[in-house]
């Protein structure tokens, strides 16, 4: 997990300029993780993609992340606390 950090800190200010709200990356004690992202609107969102798809992109290509475990997906924010 400490290198994925690291790859996420590299991309920090490329990622921070697509303008999502927040993106949090979470992590279990055996190194898995997920990654949650909210953006202001479905078309801040889609601007994203390419720059989330490059970052990742660099993660699955440097053997940080398998490729095969990503799942994407959209919802809506049902409640926060």
């Amino acid at each position: 997990m400490a290198k994925a950090i690291a790859m996420a800190e590299e991309a920090r200010d490329e990622v921070a300029a697509v303008g999502a709200d927040f993106i949090d990356i979470a992590a279990d004690d055996d190194g898995n993780g997920v990654v949650v992202a909210k953006y202001p609107d479905a078309a801040t969102m889609e601007a994203a993609t390419a720059t989330a798809q490059k970052v990742f992109g660099q993660m699955v290509a440097g053997g940080i992340m398998d490729g095969d475990s990503i799942s994407i997906w959209t919802g809506d924010v049902v409640n926060s606390m």
